[in-house]
């Protein structure tokens, strides 16, 4: 292999990619104007825009100096079954390189998905350009769930910036380039990537490797999109390129003056979770302290761990409750007023047997307890948690069941069903309904014109226009579990 191959080796290959990959196959670059493959150089690599054999674009990630760290960390992260993280794939000795000598090496490359959309900074410009107050008061919330999202998670992104977050078409925010990334089987080495200077704390080195490295960022980036909701103007007189309109060093080491007047501001007119908030960057170390209970008092004032306006939706399990607050769904422990899981979802139902559904912008998936994405239910137009382990599912016109792996365990063939109850479900065959067991097979024949589900080992049937209940042993009507 050679050693540190340049950008331009890449766009050499990538200018004729024919069979250059060892796995991927056919590669199409997108093209500037003159022909020339499109790409983004950053510190240590080179991204270009390709479609693959599958007709998806993706960002193709080449570098000139790899992370050592980068095969365990895109292993672990790269499955995008989270909401704000990408599918993505560290494909080693993937791409041909020649030399100009004669010869040449393969070397490792990473394939993400394509976020069509705009970076975080792009959006930025465009919102305090028209001076829409609302669309970046609602930017930072968004920001906020996400953060308080990433501090609860078992792993840390490493180099938040306006260039790694994107907000795609359906508005929302992803998380891109992991290279920097902390994970638990790192724990103990050095970190390779320290992030940009512009949004780390200036006592940031390789020894400071964790799960507390986006603590400072976050902080930065979010009283950054909070004063822009209170004056847009400011991202055209203050952002760089690089930053948002803060520099971390400037503010940590008390010599940005914007800040101080901000900070004084935000003291005159009550901004007190801002003022908290920015009350902890000056501190000697990178971590802010209570850094997720000031999140949530941006994201409204908080009264016990819960903000106000929190509408309870089901307290069955009331250590994980089903909540409700600024549109958005979301996990919390009322017996200890505490958030378990921040409402980030546009829909959620009870945990139950150990998942619980929830629906995200692109649509449904059962999620565990810590927030993971288990099973992908995006297929199905409507989805019932789990009971006695099936969840019903309907594509829209049929309903039938999926077991706890995702995997159908009963057809769609159904015009209509119920979850199962005590070995049995309702379900509706032709005109009439009757019941089928947890195999699918009828336990019964389909003769009333309505079923319901079993309770306390009786369901509640008509028949003829009557109604009337009956057991599940009823030799009458040849029910049987």
């Amino acid at each position: 292999m050679l050693r540190n191959p340049i950008i331009g080796q890449y766009v050499e290959a990538l200018t004729d990619p024919f069979r250059i990959f060892r796995t991927l196959g056919e590669v199409v670059p997108e093209r500037d104007a003159y022909g020339e493959p499109l790409f983004w150089s950053g510190n240590y690599s080179a991204i270009f825009k390709v479609r693959c054999a599958d007709g998806k674009y993706y960002a193709l990630k080449c570098y000139t100096r790899l992370p050592r760290h980068a095969a365990a960390v895109y292993a672990s992260l790269g499955g995008g079954t989270v909401p704000y993280l990408v599918p993505a794939r560290f494909l080693p000795d993937e791409i041909y390189l020649f030399e100009h000598s004669g010869g040449g090496a393969y070397y490792p490359v990473t394939l993400m998905e394509w976020v069509e959309g705009e970076s975080l900074g792009g959006r930025l410009a465009r919102l305090c350009r028209n001076g829409d107050r609302t669309g970046l008061k609602e930017l930072a919330r968004a920001f906020d769930r996400m953060a308080l999202w990433l501090l609860e998670s078992d792993f840390a992104h490493g180099d938040l910036k306006q260039d790694n977050l994107m907000v795609d078409r359906q508005g929302r925010l992803r998380l891109i380039d992991y290279d920097g990334a902390y994970i638990g089987e790192l724990a103990g080495r050095k970190a390779e990537v320290i992030g940009s200077p512009a949004y780390q704390h200036p006592s940031r080195d390789a020894d400071f490797f964790g799960k507390a490295i986006d603590d400072y960022p976050i902080a930065l980036i979010s009283l950054s999109l909070h004063a822009l909701a209170l004056d847009p103007s400011l991202f055209g007189r203050y952002h760089d390129g690089e930053n948002i309109i803060f520099d971390a060093a400037e503010v940590n080491r008390g010599k940005s003056a914007l800040f101080d007047r901000l900070m004084r501001e935000w003291a005159r007119c009550g901004a007190s979770a801002l003022a908290v908030l920015g009350s902890r960057m000056q501190n000697p170390m990178p971590e802010v302290d209570g850094l997720p209970g000031l999140l949530r008092g941006l994201s409204g004032n908080v009264q016990d761990g819960l903000p106000y306006g929190t509408e309870i939706i089901d307290d069955e399990d009331p250590r994980c409750a089903v909540f409700r607050c600024d549109g958005r769904f979301g996990y919390a422990d009322l017996q200890d007023r505490r958030i378990l899981l921040q409402n980030i979802y546009l829909d959620a139902k009870p945990f139950r047997e150990g998942l619980a559904v929830v629906r995200l912008e692109e649509g449904f998936w059962m999620i565990d307890p810590r927030g993971h994405c288990r099973i992908d239910c995006r297929d199905y137009r409507s989805v019932e948690p789990l009971s006695e382990g099936l969840a019903l599912v309907s594509d829209g016109s049929l309903y039938g069941f999926i077991d706890r792996e995702g995997r159908r365990a009963i057809p769609l063939r159904y015009v209509f069903a119920t979850s199962f109850r005590e070995g049995l479900a309702a379900v509706r065959i032709g005109d009439k309904f009757g019941y089928i067991d947890v195999s699918g097979e009828l336990a019964g024949p389909p003769v009333f014109d309505y079923a319901g589900c079993f309770r306390n080992g009786r369901a509640r049937v008509e028949k003829n226009g009557e109604s009337f209940f009956i057991g599940r042993f009823d030799r009458k009507w040849q029910i049987r579990v």
